[in-house]
């Protein structure tokens, strides 16, 4: 939807706020702007601003528009009316090479099928198993920041439960975990985590995911596994080097471009999305320590616990959807081919949804809220991410009987990833032994 010149100018309910400037997005996300957009424009057309396509975007805030658009095909996370190209970021992707290939980037019935294979690595026993491995690492890492009185909790905890979760869920051997890992502490996907730009490293460390994932197929599709040595594997990894489709669908079997490619994404978005949403969400225990004594009194509150923090702190800002036909939505015309995004942190304070949803309370019930997505989409590995989070909070209670804040906290300058880049913490140890 290319624009006028008039068009190019912001509307007046965004201020001057520019949602494609990633520096805007440099103190967290925008609250109190997208409760403005809630009440006075809930279907906003956004200029183009920064993007690379010079096209303008829909922008939805309310609970309701955004969690409808998620669930109807009428908004396609893949394509839509005359375009070649599209999938979940503003700028599109192209068709055949990420959009269409990626999970995230793919529409059903294709989508759902590769959800389907990969769910026995990502639900039941497997996440319980990976929970048993991941527990004495967790113990350990807390252990060491609370003998030191405190720690920088993103670096020091999160990133590198982050690191160790998706090292095991892919089945990557010991020996290349650290490789892995260095190639995910200073860039974030296709950019650098500090500044939310490509560079030369961040697009470097993109290519040697590829070819480390690419080696791994290679080598693994050398040696076949029947169904049934398959089927007794917990690993993801696994499962998309060997697994399929089913045959006779209609569809045809996995490429090994989309086999490299959700290797790489699975990296990516399992390193980013627990680093991010569990280390934001103890900023919030630290903020509100009333909060934190209130889950010492009571661990039956655990539960409430993980679902406002993921509530409070969802790991996307937005994701971009791409009409399939002409609809209209609050008297605004959307045609097809138009990009619609939808603002997940909008949604999770809406206030005809949360009471006092500007208020972090782990005793909040319902929380319906959309961290995970919804619809088709809605995120495969949600059971690991509810694990992660409650793993962390459960150490913790266990040792740690005060969380203070001791400095800001920092975020990158991204409006795609709620990205943490420094959170500085002291640990009060609890007394006596710990449980």
């Amino acid at each position: 939807m290319r624009t006028t010149e008039s068009e190019q100018r912001l509307p007046e309910v965004l201020g001057d706020f520019d949602l494609t400037d990633q520096s805007r997005f440099a103190d967290g996300f925008p609250y109190g702007l997208f409760a403005r957009l809630r009440r006075e424009a809930p279907v906003l057309l956004h200029p183009p601003g920064n993007t690379a396509d010079g096209e303008s975007f829909w922008v939805l805030s309310r609970y309701a528009d955004i969690a409808a658009a998620a669930a109807s095909p009428a908004f396609s996370s893949q394509s839509g009316g005359s375009r070649l190209g599209g999938g979940t970021h503003l700028d599109d992707m192209a068709l055949g090479i990420d959009a269409g290939v990626l999970l995230p980037m793919m529409d059903d019935p294709r989508h759902e099928l590769i959800k389907r294979m990969l769910a026995p690595a990502m639900t039941g026993p497997a996440v319980t198993a990976l929970e048993s491995r991941l527990r004495p690492y967790v113990e350990t890492l807390v252990g060491q920041a609370v003998a030191r009185g405190g720690c920088d909790f993103v670096t020091d905890i999160t990133e590198k439960l982050a690191l160790r979760s998706m090292a095991l869920l892919l089945g990557v051997p010991e020996p290349d975990w650290e490789v892995l890992a260095e190639l995910g502490r200073e860039t974030q996907g296709m950019v650098d985590r500090r500044t939310g730009r490509a560079s030369e490293r961040s697009q470097e460390d993109l290519r040697r995911l590829e070819l480390y994932f690419n080696g791994v197929l290679t080598t693994g599709r050398a040696c076949p596994v029947s169904g049934a040595a398959l089927g007794s594997r917990a690993d993801a990894g696994s499962l998309l080097t060997h697994g399929d489709i089913p045959a006779g669908g209609g569809e045809e079997p996995l490429s090994g471009l989309e086999r490299e490619q959700n290797l790489v994404l699975l990296q990516i978005t399992g390193l980013e999305q627990p680093r991010n949403t569990i280390a934001a969400g103890i900023a919030a225990v630290a903020e509100h320590p009333d909060q934190w004594q209130a889950l010492r009194a009571d661990r039956s509150l655990l539960p409430g616990a993980v679902e406002e923090i993921l509530r409070w702190a969802p790991p996307n800002p937005y994701n971009r959807r791409t009409a399939t036909c002409d609809l209209e939505l609050h008297g605004a015309r959307i045609r097809a081919g138009d990009k619609v995004t939808l603002w997940w942190p909008s949604a999770n304070r809406d206030e005809s949804v949360f009471a006092d949803p500007m208020r972090f309370d782990i005793r909040r019930n319902p929380n319906p809220h959309l961290s995970f997505g919804h619809g088709p989409h809605l995120c495969a590995g949600d059971e690991i991410g509810r694990m992660q989070i409650r793993l962390v909070l459960e150490v913790l209670l266990d040792r740690v009987a005060e969380i203070r804040s001791m400095g800001p906290v920092t975020w990158a300058p991204s409006n795609k990833h709620g990205v943490l880049l420094d959170m500085p913490v002291e640990l009060l140890p609890v007394e006596g032994p710990v449980r």
